[in-house]
């Protein structure tokens, strides 16, 4: 006569192995450094060369604006003193001073884009390097529940086998090699309880004969829609 309710049993604790297992794998897989997060790391060394680049260009700016800054005054300095010159010698002055402001304007101006780029280019490294630190952060939070859960399951795992082989044992052959056929083919639950006149797994109605063969307990009873053996516990 087959013991089915050692089959019963023999299932509930696969399926919590199975489960187990699963739930280290996720782990595992969680542990691993998240695509985001290496994402941000990489925005942020961007950004910070892109700072670099923008403050790079902002002083060689100031530098040509101090440089142009400093002919223009050599320029108003010499035009303005007393020297005795010609008309035409003045003249030509004027027109240099005159030059020498225009680019000066124009310096100036190149010089507050550059001001402008940098700021702008700050503002995103801030937030970039603020989004680092908070992605990393959390994953650092996750990366330790998970260590802790993990070592929690890996403790728990020893017993859980033990009592699997032990279940194992427990059951005959020839209903162990029928119950390790069926599993894989059912997501992992073989047994089903009967509810009422319904199979647990899939709810369909089991016919009144199919429930006096489980009653019966002479041999296995397979529900007929989805082929589970059918147990009344």
């Amino acid at each position: 006569m087959p013991d089915i309710a050692q089959l019963a049993r023999l299932n509930e604790i696969d399926l919590a192995v199975d489960a187990l297992k699963a739930r280290l794998r996720e782990i595992a897989e969680g542990l691993r450094e998240p695509a985001a997060l290496i994402d941000a790391r990489q925005a942020a060394a961007d950004a910070e060369a892109a700072l670099q680049r923008a403050r790079a260009v902002q002083r060689d700016r100031e530098l040509a604006q101090q440089e142009a800054a400093a002919r223009l005054k050599r320029s108003e300095e010499k035009l303005y003193s007393s020297q005795a010159r010609s008309s035409r010698q003045v003249e030509s002055e004027q027109l240099d001073v005159q030059q020498l402001r225009n680019q000066l304007a124009d310096v100036e101006e190149r010089l507050l884009e550059a001001m402008l780029a940098a700021d702008a280019a700050a503002q995103q490294q801030a937030a970039s390097a603020a989004e680092l630190v908070a992605l990393t952060e959390a994953w650092q939070a996750r990366q330790a529940a998970l260590t802790r859960e993990q070592a929690e399951l890996k403790a728990q795992a020893p017993a859980l086998l033990g009592r699997q082989a032990a279940a194992r044992k427990a059951v005959a052959p020839a209903m162990l090699a029928v119950y390790d056929n069926l599993r894989p083919r059912r997501g992992g639950r073989a047994v089903a309880h009967i509810d009422g006149d319904e199979c647990s797994a899939c709810k369909v109605a089991i016919p009144p004969s199919k429930l006096a063969e489980v009653r019966d307990g002479a041999a296995l009873v397979y529900c007929g829609n989805c082929g589970r053996l059918l147990w009344e516990g």
